[in-house]
């Protein structure tokens, strides 16, 4: 089932069920979600839940389990698409996939008398959920409402959402607290604060502020968010802001000193440095050179 917008109650809507739309603006009231994952194809689509806010983009997917609180909104143009799972549909298809001699699945997972709950949290797109959803994308663009054909791609994205959580509790068990349940907790809590950064990156943040919302003290947070990222909060917040300024100084004619203020920098000169340490070209060249290759690009399409 392919729906153009958010059903009035989504509680109420017995099967699996796609919302594929396209808005300026949109809000959906608090309701109680079935297991579910957000995207947004272009623009940002905000989901909050009862202890986080999640800002979901072109570049990630957001996972929300069976019961869950959830609220969304959309403040400027944005392609929402989501997949709804039907709850029985759900929990038969991954009690059938998930063996009992598998004993990552045995510690991560509730016993299979209960729903099977993920991991939620914000996922870049990878290499096995990334290709499924633009399958089903591209059925809703062309109205492809094919009842067995999306069933099998259900249970096709069900069966790589395994491989996912998989991975991440691979990752989990590297950290440094000897019990399971302390690193999936201390996990859980740095993800919602690099979910922070996410959202809030042009603010003024700073390591005490992160490490606040993660409810851990900064030099704990400091040392597992590196082991988590590979990278400091700083290191990971300063990146996050000098991609946002990429895109600006390609698709905008702002300049460069209010590109600075926008992405949360202080000051012209420090943004200015780092982002020529990045690219080897300061903003102002790097915006000439790209206009310069897009008129070039431009120009051998027309040939």
């Amino acid at each position: 089932m392919i729906l153009r917008k958010y059903p009035e109650s989504i509680s109420n809507v017995k099967d699996n069920f796609i919302v594929h739309f396209t808005a300026d603006e949109s809000e959906l009231n608090r309701h109680i979600s079935p297991l579910s994952i957000k995207c947004s194809m272009k623009g940002l689509e905000k989901f909050i839940t009862s202890d986080s806010v999640y800002g979901v983009n072109p570049g990630n997917f957001l996972i929300l389990n069976e019961g869950q609180e959830c609220e969304s909104e959309i403040k400027n143009k944005a392609e929402s698409f989501s997949i709804y799972f039907k709850p029985e549909f759900a929990n038969e298809a991954l009690k059938s996939l998930i063996t009992p001699g598998e004993k990552m699945l045995n510690l991560s997972f509730k016993p299979v008398s209960q729903p099977v709950r993920f991991f939620e949290k914000l996922y870049p797109h990878n290499n096995f959920i990334f290709p499924v959803i633009m399958k089903m994308r591209l059925a809703s663009k062309v109205n492809y409402d094919d009842e067995n054909w999306l069933k099998e791609r259900y249970f096709e994205l069900l069966q790589n959402l395994l491989l996912v959580h998989r991975e991440l509790y691979r990752e989990i068990e590297k950290l440094p607290p000897v019990k399971l349940s302390t690193k999936t907790e201390l996990y859980r809590r740095i993800c919602k604060a690099k979910e922070f950064i996410d959202l809030e990156y042009s603010s003024d943040l700073n390591l005490e502020k992160i490490s606040k919302h993660a409810c851990l003290s900064r030099f704990h947070f400091l040392r597992i968010f590196k082991s988590v990222y590979k990278q400091t909060p700083h290191q990971y917040l300063t990146k996050k802001r000098i991609e946002r300024a990429v895109d600006l100084l390609r698709v905008t004619d702002m300049s460069v000193t209010d590109i600075c203020f926008e992405i949360g920098f202080e000051s012209v000169s420090s943004f200015s440095w780092l982002f020529k340490n990045k690219f080897g070209l300061s903003p102002d060249v790097f915006r000439e050179q790209y206009r310069k290759y897009m008129r070039k690009f431009k120009f051998l399409q027309r040939k």
